[in-house]
């Protein structure tokens, strides 16, 4: 194992020609005329097979697409991604490594090698400003801390799944005020009947460097009626870092009843336990620890012989309905789930004295969540579809349940989000629609007046701190289909959002940050946000997508920390009344601009690209010095780029590529129970290339069943660079992956 790696000067050209050159395909493409015959565009109706029946409606333009093919498909208001005709050149443990596809989404996972919380940020934005549902049901899990704990994608592997929905912006009354970067919708797989009582089984088992294993297998069917699927995943990994072993097993079950008129029920639960150690310091001449030169330089406050760990238990349960009806399709969805995090250490018993010994340290954190989303889909009139809905959210905090640390703490409901939405999708007029909703939010908060680690609180304030917020939000899509105005316009369209931001301080990391009280003294963030989409057909499947974006947000919450004055000391001081007043405050201002730039599709049969590129500016407008620091940890250029390439008939050619602008990213290190210290980390740009040989293998060798074997490597030319957590990312690894489909 080789950890100390130079950066090849003739690689890194290689690199810039490669980048150069992808950039300038992308370019070709968005000049050349849609009428002109690149992949099956010359074929006709007499032609095509029955494979090419499938429609995507983009707006009212009809984009005819092999099925057999197609992976992403656009429309201006979203990106869909079929996950079963999706292939990554590596393995796919979670569904970040889908979507990060996208330029839409920045992939800032700590490690690739160990799936963690909110790996990923949308358009800039983190867990908390842009929401990831499941069947349309948010997953707002505010437990957790500052960049943590809202989302863990490790948790969420892709044949849980059989569509990837993106929404971009804070245009869609349907979702919380909190979607300003947008939506990420995970789909499930629509229960359906089936002819034969023989179930579908699909196998995967994945073996790569570092003894990762990534290993699962899912099952479904049904009798009658009644439908059934299975799943169980099992990822292990030795990890890069020293001291990061990893072990993440996923169970899931789901049973179902079809109803009439093409409607369902189904109830599905869900079970993941995770064993994740931490990265320790490896430095040479540390004193009290030890330095292991197998593994790369790595500083951090936990030494290798206080071996700590990160454990964690989630359990949840779903329930969803679809029936259709005389007065519209009924939708239902309702989630309850549990969750308990464990982390435990040695420590000092006295770091001044280390003559009094060690001891072990550990803290409980537990967490339940429940919510509920009822909705109606119906059209009054022939050019209007009208969805109504209410939607129910509600967190608590169950400190007593797990706790183990001498503290007055005592469990408490901490959010509760009450909201109701109508939107109405019109055809104003042929090739002329209009999305627009209006979204009432009411959303309510109590905050803990106690700081954990120097027992301090605000003077004259309740223990509990219950605010209260309410908001009226209008939105608005409209999409103008171009087809009419010329033939050279033929398939493309230019669509405009227009809508209300409002964001209430309804996360963990907002009104409880590193425990102490600050959610007492801020208010929502408010504002517009403005995008405007041209889709267009290039040819074939080939589409394009360039969307521009404009956030104005005020009054936008940031850490100020670094900066506050009313922070108590451990003795006395003469701002009774105003503690943490400034340890989080809202920014006068905050301007986003980005530029998202994708291609997706054929360039002939044998050949599909994806090229994507986003230009991402924040700006804060104000004279605050938190305003600086928090819209500098953003990276201002980031392509994505690859290509599916069939050598022959049962063998294809994957390649990915991505790079990454120099940023300065915030890494956040828990210290104690509920606390945690902040440093500011520089990191470099980089550029990574993967790669992989995938080989559909003979009938004859797995019988009754479809088989095929992926060979990989991941970041082929060995390059070296940091992730999010400052942490050398994972040099070159090799795998192997078998796939069975029964």
């Amino acid at each position: 194992m080789l950890h100390r790696r130079k950066e090849i000067q003739c690689r890194l050209n290689l690199w810039r020609s490669l980048g150069n050159g992808i950039l300038l395909l992308g370019t070709l493409m968005l000049l050349y005329p849609p009428g002109t015959a690149w992949a099956d565009d010359t074929a006709t109706p007499e032609k095509q097979t029955d494979d090419w029946k499938k429609v995507f409606h983009i707006g009212t333009i009809n984009v005819s697409a092999d099925s057999a093919h197609e992976e992403f498909s656009f429309t201006p208001t979203e990106t869909l991604i079929d996950i079963d005709k999706i292939e990554t050149p590596g393995p796919m443990q979670n569904i970040s490594q889908i979507v990060t596809r996208l330029p839409i989404f920045d992939g800032r996972g700590s490690s690739d090698l160990v799936p963690s919380d909110d790996s990923i940020y949308m358009r800039g934005f983190s867990s908390g400003r842009f929401s990831t549902a499941i069947d349309g049901m948010p997953l707002r899990k505010t437990g957790g801390h500052q960049s943590t704990n809202i989302v863990d994608y490790g948790e969420l592997p892709p044949w849980l799944f059989e569509t990837i929905e993106v929404k971009p912006g804070p245009h869609f009354a349907d979702y919380p005020g909190k979607s300003i970067g947008g939506v990420l919708n995970l789909i499930s797989r629509v229960p359906r009947q089936y002819d034969s009582l023989k179930p579908e089984v699909t196998v995967n088992l994945d073996y790569g460097s570092y003894g990762t294993h990534n290993d699962s297998a899912y099952i479904k069917g049904g009798v009658g009626k009644f439908i059934y699927d299975f799943g169980y995943q099992y990822y292990r990994t030795d990890g890069y870092l020293r001291h990061t072993n990893t072990e993440a097993k996923t169970a899931h079950a789901r049973l179902g009843y079809l109803l009439p008129s093409e409607g369902y029920i189904t109830v599905g639960a869900s079970r993941s336990d995770s064993e994740r150690e931490t990265p320790v310091k490896n430095l040479p001449n540390t004193p009290g620890a030890t330095y292991d030169d197998d593994y790369p330089k790595v500083d951090t406050r936990y030494l290798d012989w206080m071996a700590p760990v990160w454990d964690k238990e989630t359990t949840s349960y779903r329930l969803s309905i679809r029936q259709p009806s005389p007065f519209g399709t009924w939708s239902v969805d309702a989630y309850t789930s549990e969750e308990k995090l464990v982390r435990d250490y040695m420590d000092w018993n006295n770091p001044k004295n280390p003559a009094a010994g060690k001891s072990t340290s550990w803290w409980d954190m537990y967490w339940d969540q429940k919510g509920g989303k009822v909705q109606n889909e119906f059209s009054l009139f022939s050019s209007h579809l009208t969805t109504i809905g209410v939607d129910f959210e509600q967190f608590h905090d169950h400190f007593g349940k797990t706790a183990r640390w001498n503290y007055p703490l005592e469990d408490h409901k901490r959010f509760e989000a009450l909201s109701g939405f109508i939107q109405d999708k019109w055809t104003i007029a042929p090739g002329l629609n209009l999305l627009m909703g209006l979204r009432y939010e009411d959303v309510n908060i109590w905050v803990s007046n106690f700081s954990l680690l120097n027992q301090t609180f605000i003077t004259g304030r309740e223990r509990w701190m219950e605010r209260k917020w309410n908001q009226l939000l209008p939105k608005s899509f409209l999409t103008w289909d171009l087809d009419s105005l010329a033939d050279g316009l033929r398939d493309t369209s230019v669509s405009l959002g227009v809508s209300k931001v409002w964001h209430a301080p309804d996360y963990h990391g907002y009104y409880q940050p590193a425990s102490r009280p600050a959610g007492a003294w801020i208010d929502p963030e408010h504002g517009m946000g403005y995008d405007l989409v041209v889709s267009r057909r290039i040819a074939g499947d080939l589409n394009l997508k360039i969307n521009y974006a404009y956030y104005e947000i005020k009054d936008f919450m940031a850490s100020n920390s670094s900066f506050a004055s009313f922070t108590p000391p451990k003795g006395d001081y003469d701002f009774q009344g105003l503690e943490y007043s400034d340890w989080m405050i809202n920014l006068e201002k905050v301007v986003q601009q980005t530029v998202e730039f994708q291609v997706e599709g054929h360039l002939h049969d044998r050949l599909s690209v994806y090229l994507g590129y986003a230009f991402l500016d924040f700006d804060s407008k104000g004279s605050e010095p938190a305003g600086q620091t928090a819209c500098d940890q953003r990276a201002k250029h980031r392509v994505s780029a690859g290509f599916n390439y069939s050598l022959f008939e049962r063998t294809s050619l994957l390649l990915d590529y991505r790079y990454q602008d120099k940023q300065v990213t915030e890494k956040s290190e828990m210290i104690g129970p509920d606390e945690y210290s902040f440093t500011q980390v520089a990191i470099d740009d980089y550029h990574v290339m993967d790669a992989g040989l995938v080989q559909e293998l003979p009938p004859s060798w797995f019988p009754h069943c479809k088989a095929a074997l992926k060979l990989y490597v991941k970041n082929l030319f060995d390059t070296s660079y940091v992730t999010s957590d400052g942490f050398p990312a994972t040099d070159r690894t090799v795998g192997a992956s078998l796939s069975l489909r029964f």
